[in-house]
């Protein structure tokens, strides 16, 4: 700061603030990296003490300098540095405490860099990083790395940052879905493989707490284990909920018939809706109103809990447009779907009570937490890169980013 020269302002004079606000975030960064090397060199200790993994004692090597990344930018490190010569490896037990021992990257700065990431491309992150920070804190290919690594370590730690005080009541509302994202290319078939992302949402029906999501690219028994482990960390249980949503896929219902037994279950409206139109529009294709009347008619009785007219109503069109209309809107095959799911339409008992009748919520989340970063224009993953990111856009949309910061710190 002493060797810094500035030309008087002078009355009326243009200032160009952009270049000294630069020319003195610079500064402040030098000197700040300047004062931590210092304090953090003060961690060294004269012993080196014995090897971390054979317990020999090893070998004073005395300073060494290492060029670590921080917050304030780039600086110069002085740590002592013990050799193991049966296990023939270096040690820095500053490095250890720092957290800097296999990156050179403070865990500040991996903070920003995985929040960053999460939201962005790798390439776009290491653009913004640089232009916001001031200078370039690591490339695409190390932001890449260190937002896998993170997305992994929180799967281990989630039964200790995902917590909740636990509930007496029936407060929570499950949702689940899947949706699709590219995969990495078929080498043999020379096309892209893509993979399901099955997702959860669970909802506070009173909106006191945020929502809580769970996204796995593993399979239905694997997504139901890690959803089941989630949940009982924040102390959700069937005791706490008050139904579980979701469209008729098969492999949903299995799910929630293994690990939330009991739990009412609800057919998503929109999906029971849409197929209802769909079999008024093939039966009545030019009599729109005809065709709305009846569809409305049907939604108010699921609504209103006529589930006896409801399915008189099907049953009789079945009756009189039988093998009329192709197997996709036949109303045959709508009775059917809807006797498959006859035990999933309690929409009357949820609107008495004010819950949702719609998963709407997880749908929305597919959009906002899966597809906005996983399923952009030229992007394709591999599985375990895939789930690194979705742990990361979880943890962070569910309030427990911080948490999982806080417990990597301690």
């Amino acid at each position: 700061m002493s060797e810094l020269k500035l030309d008087a302002i002078e009355p009326g004079s243009a200032i160009d603030t952009g270049a000294e606000e630069e020319r003195f975030r610079a500064l402040g960064q030098q000197a700040a990296a300047e004062v931590l090397a210092k304090r953090w060199e003060s961690g060294n200790a004269e012993y080196v003490g014995d090897c971390p993994e054979c317990g020999r004692q090893m070998k004073n090597l005395g300073m060494r300098p290492k060029e670590v990344r921080t917050l304030c930018g780039p600086m110069r490190l002085l740590r002592r540095i013990g050799y193991c010569e049966h296990c023939e490896k270096t040690v820095s037990v500053l490095d250890e405490r720092l957290g800097i021992k296999e990156s050179g990257i403070t865990p500040g700065l991996q903070r920003v860099i995985c929040r960053t990431a999460l939201e962005m491309a790798y390439e776009p992150t290491e653009a913004l990083l640089k232009d916001v920070l001031g200078f370039k804190p690591c490339s695409a290919r190390e932001i890449e790395r260190i937002a896998c690594k993170h997305g992994k370590e929180i799967e281990k730690v989630s039964d200790t940052i995902y917590t909740r005080p636990p509930q007496t009541k029936k407060v929570y509302s499950l949702s689940i879905d899947g949706t699709m994202i590219p995969g990495l290319a078929d080498p043999e078939k020379h096309r892209i493989i893509w993979h399901e992302i099955k997702l959860a949402t669970v909802t506070d029906v009173r909106d006191f707490e945020m929502p809580f999501y769970v996204a796995s690219t593993e399979n239905a028994e694997g997504f139901g284990s890690r959803l089941c482990k989630n949940l009982q960390a924040m102390s959700i249980t069937p005791d706490t909920m008050t139904q579980v949503i979701a469209d008729g896929a098969p492999w949903i219902w299995n799910q929630v018939d293994l690990h939330f037994p009991g739990v009412q279950q609800l057919l998503d409206f929109y999906h029971a809706s849409e197929h209802l139109h769909k079999t008024a529009v093939a039966i009545w294709p030019k009599e729109k109103e005809k065709a709305d009347a009846w569809w409305k008619e049907r939604c108010d009785q699921l609504k209103t809990g006529k589930l006896d007219d409801f399915f008189a109503s099907l049953k009789l069109i079945a009756k009189c447009y039988a093998n009329s209309i192709s197997d996709d809107a036949g109303p045959e095959r709508l009775l059917k779907y809807f006797e498959a799911n006859r035990n999933r339409l309690g929409y009357a008992e949820a609107l008495k009570n004010n819950w949702p009748i719609g998963s709407g919520a997880v749908e929305s989340a597919g959009r906002h937490l899966v597809q906005q970063r996983l399923k952009r224009s030229g992007m394709r993953w591999s599985l375990p890169g895939a789930q690194a990111i979705l742990n990361l856009r979880t943890c962070h949309r569910s309030g427990f980013f911080e948490s999982y910061w806080e417990a990597l710190a301690a």
